[in-house]
């Protein structure tokens, strides 16, 4: 499998208007800001800086808890099973830190298999 690169996205995190985690940091991936221009992608890696003091993070798809972690100081997500997306997916990343101080800045990676995105759909 050739994976091609689709970039990265970059969020800084801002007080939760989302309502899924009222008074914390939450950085909102919406499929505006990811732009996946192909049927089906994934989100391979994240990057986060300015990680709030002994926070956990609750991933969202959409509305769904994707995945939880907890992370320290500056910090990796490289999953074993990358995060599949459509174009209409929206990500959310959920601090359990109150929005207070220096908000967390995240990146994310995406890619696409060709296989099963030829050419033209």
């Amino acid at each position: 499998m050739s994976y091609k690169d689709l970039g990265r996205r970059k969020v800084v995190s801002a007080p939760d208007q989302t309502g899924l985690n009222t008074g914390n940091w939450t950085a909102v991936f919406d499929h505006a800001t990811i732009g996946g221009n192909v049927p089906f992608f994934e989100c391979y890696h994240m990057t986060v800086i300015n990680v709030p003091v002994l926070p956990s993070l609750m991933v969202y798809k959409n509305t769904d808890v994707y995945s939880t972690a907890l992370l320290v100081g500056n910090a990796e997500w490289d999953p074993q099973q990358p995060m599949p997306l459509t174009p209409t997916d929206d990500v959310y990343l959920c601090w359990s830190a109150a929005a207070t101080g220096t908000p967390p800045t995240c990146w994310m990676w995406f890619r696409y298999d060709p296989a099963i995105n030829p050419p033209g759909t």
